[in-house]
């Protein structure tokens, strides 16, 4: 298992490998702890010749963290803390990488400037050109000192919303592993976990999406319009936003018009970090709901209200499992 974990924090795992560690990592609270407990022996051991395994490894992070402006806590909800957790103690390696956190957190803060979401929390942060950044859970943002000088460019990991300030002679560039988002001034939001496609949905303005990878993979959004890039960064689609709940981690309103059951348990995964099977009686059982500023387990009584016969049951604490007798509806 040592030499296992060894591999995971030395990014030497492929996509495919690192993906069911990672599955592992939310399903088994000691194999969680190792890790834990390997990233403060690393982390610890580039500032001193006594290593620690009691470090609180999420805080030395935190030490990092500069130009956050305001912070808002989410509830903390029951079946959802455990895994919060767990990402926790992981630091934020889901989203970044441990190579990518250490050389980071080697840097000055006059080389480099970075921000992270830590577990429950989204954070709000203005940064020096005046763009106001909502960062969701797991992700980073960073950007150089010249930022907003000579440039506006950023790199991301993880998802965020964008409300950019307008500079016609500094593009704003938002850079993830296989795609660049440039603009001037609009609102948007990216999402771009690892090992994930990246999705981008406009609210306002203009914005120009590219694949690094795949020559001629570019598209200008407009307001009301999302393109999805593929994980390996080789195909791009364009689409009409039909679903806002997009946005619903930091803006906390779900709205459900006809739809089915399949699509709604998607957008509670991503709105409330959890993970939700659905059983295949009850896939195509719509709802028409708007499910405004509630808690996991609001959410889940007002689905069993709209449907007696479905039953919710916890697997694991991050996992829940919806079950019943097909719809009549």
């Amino acid at each position: 298992m040592e030499e296992l974990i060894a591999k995971y924090l030395a990014d030497e795992m492929g996509a495919e490998e690192r993906s069911k560690f990672e599955e592992q990592l939310l399903l088994d609270e000691q194999l969680s702890n190792e890790v834990q407990k390997a990233i403060a022996a690393w982390e610890i051991s580039g500032r001193t010749n006594q290593p620690s395994l009691n470090l609180n490894t999420p805080q030395a992070w935190e030490k990092v963290a500069q130009q956050t402006t305001k912070q808002r806590s989410l509830v903390a909800e029951k079946g959802r803390f455990s895994f919060l957790k767990i990402a926790a103690s992981i630091v934020f390696i889901a989203a970044l990488g441990y190579i990518g956190w250490q050389n980071i957190a080697q840097k000055t803060t006059a080389e480099q400037l970075a921000t992270v979401a830590s577990s429950g929390e989204i954070k709000e942060l203005t940064l020096p050109d005046g763009t106001s950044v909502k960062l969701n859970a797991f992700s980073t943002v960073s950007y150089d000192e010249d930022f907003g000088k000579t440039n506006r460019n950023i790199s991301l990991t993880g998802a965020a919303n964008f409300d950019v300030v307008r500079n016609e002679s500094l593009p704003f560039v938002i850079s993830t592993e296989n795609s660049e988002v440039e603009v001037l001034g609009t609102s948007f939001e990216v999402r771009a976990y690892e090992a994930e496609a990246v999705e981008v949905n406009v609210s306002s303005g203009k914005v120009g999406f590219r694949s690094k990878k795949a020559k001629g993979e570019e598209q200008v959004l407009e307001a009301g319009e999302k393109a999805v890039l593929s994980a390996d960064g080789t195909k791009m689609v364009r689409d009409k936003v039909r679903n806002k709940n997009y946005a619903a981690w930091w803006t906390r309103e779900l709205i459900f018009e006809n739809a089915r059951m399949s699509e709604v348990a998607r957008d509670l995964e991503k709105t409330y970090w959890v993970k939700i099977e659905v059983a295949e009686d009850i896939r195509d059982c719509r709802i028409s709901q708007n499910v405004k500023d509630k808690s996991l387990d609001e959410a889940l009584e007002i689905l069993e209200a709209t449907f007696p016969s479905m039953t919710i049951s916890r697997v694991k604490e991050n996992r829940i499992k919806l079950d019943g007798v097909g719809c009549t509806h």
